[in-house]
Order: structure tokens, then sequence, then C-alpha cells
């Protein structure tokens, strides 16, 4: 039996990281050829596969000399000759399945296609099935309709939230649907002491400190709409410190809207994040959309609380008081002021424990592998 993983992606991302460990698990429950088609714009995720075929001599690379678009399901369209080309090197290879790594339904369809073409069954490991509308992305509504037959072409799906499968069955998919939960190192994150973190992160001790981390970049993690709700409430202008660490293409509009605002804030640069849960209050994940956040999980897993938006990961997780109606600065600043009304309590401890064993590493692992073998065995 062998393997095929694909990922035409040009971009390493959280969903890469995620499918690196899971490839690692395979190749340690797994002795047969494995190989990997990965794009070679992406240097990043070729070097890292590069580096775990050394250590695993039945991992081939395979680079491919293009990669993914923004417009891919319009381009698959327009090209079929590249699926037909993709079909025959599959055919080559004789796999006992494809595993297309798909940050959303486009990425990586190129597979899904060649595949169905070549008779070899697929699996579609995907994190996030929003439509384009909902992320919105230019031509959302269009190029949803390019992409509706996409949802017809795996065999299998897996994702990583129940609200994910729930979501890959409102739009369309009609085969089996997985659910994987996306792992943490857990004996990184652990509750600490707040005043000692504070004191190494240059913190202030008299205020409540709310967090946000991760890439800085309005139109899907809507940063400007926590310090719009803090600046909303004089109560919380005056209570509250904001700590941002990241970055991306909004940082300087972030930095300029809390100067605006006059809001008490540090921002820092990205940085290991385990110091950063001790001393927060409460982590914010005010997005539009996610899949399952490793940075909720993480804050989690510290005993950190989670006030984020009520969907996708986030709503299958968190209690209802810490979830608030997404793109809405109004219930953003109500749910803050909650939280401090309610003394600033920590996550329930059977949430904790619930993080801490089903979203370790060693179980996310345990399950890619063993959910990947038996898709190949069927």
């Amino acid at each position: 039996m062998r393997l095929l993983f694909y990922d035409d992606s040009p971009v390493f991302g959280g969903h890469e990281v995620m499918a690196l460990l899971g490839v690692e698990a395979v190749l340690e429950d797994f002795s047969g050829p494995v190989y990997f088609f990965a794009a070679a714009a992406n240097q990043q995720l070729c070097a890292k596969l590069t580096a775990m075929a050394v250590r695993y001599e039945h991992l081939t690379l395979v680079p491919l000399d293009f990669h993914s678009s923004k417009l891919e399901a319009l381009r698959n369209r327009l090209q079929p000759a590249r699926s037909h080309a993709l079909a025959r090197r599959f055919r080559d290879f004789q796999p006992a399945l494809v595993i297309a790594i798909q940050g959303n339904i486009e990425h990586s369809s190129l597979a899904l296609l060649a595949a169905r073409r070549a008779g070899i069954p697929s699996t579609s490991y995907i994190p996030v099935p929003h439509s384009n509308a909902a992320m919105g992305a230019r031509l959302g509504a269009l190029r949803d309709l390019w992409c509706s037959h996409l949802f017809h072409l795996p065999d299998s799906f897996i994702t990583i939230t129940d609200e994910m499968a729930a979501l890959l069955k409102r739009r369309g998919a009609t085969a089996p649907i997985h659910i994987v939960y996306n792992g943490v190192d857990t004996s990184r994150f652990q509750p600490g002491d707040p005043a000692s973190a504070c004191q190494h992160l240059k913190l202030p001790l008299d205020k409540i400190r709310l967090g946000m981390i991760g890439r800085i970049e309005f139109r899907q993690k809507q940063q400007h709409l926590v310090v719009q709700a803090i600046a909303a409430d004089p109560a919380l202008r005056q209570s509250c410190h904001l700590v941002v660490a990241g970055d991306g293409p909004d940082k300087d509009a972030l930095q300029a809207l809390i100067h605006h605002h006059q809001i008490s804030a540090t921002l820092l640069p990205w940085c290991d994040p385990a110091l950063l849960y001790q001393a927060l209050d409460a982590l914010l994940i005010p997005s539009r959309y996610e899949g399952l956040p490793l940075v909720m999980l993480e804050a989690l897993a510290a005993g950190t609380a989670v006030l984020a938006s009520d969907r996708d990961g986030m709503k299958d997780l968190l209690p209802p008081t810490w979830r608030f109606q997404p793109d809405n600065q109004a219930a953003i600043t109500s749910a803050i002021s909650n939280f401090i009304a309610q003394g600033q309590p920590r996550p329930p401890a059977e949430l904790v424990a619930r993080v801490r064993h089903s979203m370790s590493l060693p179980s996310f692992r345990h399950a890619f592998a063993t959910t990947i073998l038996a898709l190949a065995a069927s």
C-alpha cells in the first residue's frame, strides 16, 4: 500500500503545521512508501519535508512546478489539461489514497479532480470549509458557485470540529466526514503565576489584561473591533489593558487606532505565548471565522479564559457567556463587561481537562494516523 499527500499552496500556515505533525505520525505507524507532492514555491514546506525525509526513508518529496491561486476553481475549469496531467502522475505512483491538504475547498482542489480522473480514492483534510462570501473574499458569491462541485469530489473528509462537519454538510458534502481535533503541546502550556509573568513581560498588574495573539489583519481577525469595544465604554477604557502579540498587514492601523482612542495597551512582536497566557486575564478571538484556533486551545490548556466569536470551533468549546455575536462591537463590549462583572473567572475544570486530554499533540497524532490508515485500507 502507498499513500500520497498533496499540498499545492504557496503559503506555509497553521494547517501545514498540523498536517506535517500528522504525516509524521503516519510515517511512524506505516512502513510503506509515502509521497508528498508540494509546491516548490512553498519553500518552508519543502524544507521541512526534506528534513523529515532524512529521518524517514520511506517518505519521498515530489516538488510541483506550479501552485494554487485565489481563483483555483475557475482555473481548473478553464484549464482541464492540468487535472489530466496530474491524474497521469498519480497513476504512475499508484497510491491507495490521495490526501489533499486543503486550507479551504479551493486549495489543492486540483488533486481532488486528478484523483477522480485517475480512479483513486481521495480524502480532503480541510479545517475551513466556509464560503468565500462568508470570508469576505472578492467575488465571493461567484467563486462559491464555481466551487460548489468540489464538495462532491472527495470520497471522505477529515475536518477539525463538529461545527466544521456541519458546515461541510450545509455546503453539499455527502461523503463520510471524520473529525480529528487539532492538538497543542500541553506540556508547554500550563497555569503559572500572573504576577511573575507580568513582571517579565512588563505588563501592569493593576489592570484587567486582555490579549490578542496572531496575525494582525482586520478582514478576518477583526482586532479593530476589540479596540472600539473597549473605547465605547469608559469603565472598560479605565480598567482594561490590551496586549497584542503578533504582526501583520494592519499592525500600523491597529497601533494608530489604539493611540486615537487612548487605550492602555502593549504591542509585542511574535513571541512564545506560553508566558503571555499566564499573564492574561482573558484571550480575545473576535474573528469573523476560524477553524479550531490553536491559540484558544493553548490558552485553555494554560487555564486562561477565552472570549470569542460565537462560531466555528469557539462555539464547540466555549461556555455561552464567553461567546459574542461576530462582527458586532457592542456584543464584544457586553461580553467583556460581563466577564469582569463575574470576577474574571478561569475556564471550567472539565473544559481544561477536555482540551488537555482530547486536544493534545499525542491525541491529534494518534487520531490523524489512525484515520488516514483506516481510509487507505478500506
